[in-house]
């Protein structure tokens, strides 16, 4: 944490230091981050993370700011400007700038993720589409294995958005009305996708299906009885594995 008093905050930006392991030039981009935090009435105070999933979050109230921040947006120079005007805005929008800085630390977080599990590993022998998918096939193979017993919904393709680089991606849809329909992001119809990474994004649009044909009211669409269903696919382990191997190749632009 730093806090208001130049002398105490320096000395907290040296224990941060110390404890993230920061290198002079983080370390300065971190005490500019300060500065320019606290000008005026204006006291912010400044947490660093290692967090997978949470790369910056803003707590408090104005003139009493708690900024949390990924250690990895020190890599940054913008970050100095950005995050006071991030500030400024209670949090509420992000500019394109601030956007890529999240997607670029998130992406390396998830990729050092990747190689501390052994998902690199994991994934190395997982068989690979080859070649063009043939959607209605796998689909079919899909709801004839686990969901026979339902009625089963159409399937196709979501628009595609492959020549641009992407900041998240929804890899599948489903909804009930007016006929029950699933869709698939063309992005998963590459030759190096993972087979078993396509199957479980379309057997998890049929859990919600099986949901949607047999409701509990109140229930949420990633309900308790929905992960245990989703966690029913032989390899829901390697799927996830792979996902988190192979994300930012998937956020890129299709070649």
């Amino acid at each position: 944490m730093i806090i208001g008093n130049a002398e105490a905050a320096a000395r907290q930006v040296r224990r941060m230091a110390s404890r993230h392991r920061l290198s002079a030039l983080q370390e300065a981009r971190l005490v500019a981050l300060h500065l320019h935090l606290n000008t005026g009435a204006q006291i912010s105070r400044v947490r660093l993370n290692t967090n997978r999933r949470t790369m910056l979050s803003l707590r408090g109230r104005p003139h009493s700011w708690t900024v949390s921040m990924h250690v990895g947006l020190l890599d940054h120079d913008s970050i100095i400007a950005e995050i006071p005007e991030w500030v400024s805005g209670r949090g509420r929008t992000t500019s394109a700038q601030l956007r890529r800085c999240l997607q670029e630390v998130w992406l390396a977080q998830q990729a050092a993720a990747a190689v501390a599990d052994g998902d690199l590993i994991t994934c190395s022998t997982l068989p690979t589409l080859m070649g063009p998918l043939s959607l209605d096939a796998v689909f079919s193979a899909i709801h004839g294995t686990w969901f026979s017993h339902l009625p089963k919904p159409a399937v196709g393709w979501s628009r595609s958005s492959g020549r641009r680089t992407l900041m998240h991606i929804r890899f599948g849809a489903y909804r009930r009305h007016p006929l029950a329909y699933v869709q698939l992001n063309p992005r998963l119809d590459q030759p190096w996708v993972a087979r078993c990474f396509v199957e479980h994004v379309l057997f998890h649009e049929l859990c919600h299906h099986a949901q949607a044909c047999a409701p509990i009211r109140g229930e949420s669409p990633h309900s308790a009885r929905f992960r245990a269903l989703e966690r029913s696919y032989p390899q829901h382990a390697e799927a996830q594995a792979w996902e988190r191997a192979f994300l930012s190749r998937l956020l890129a632009p299709i070649a």
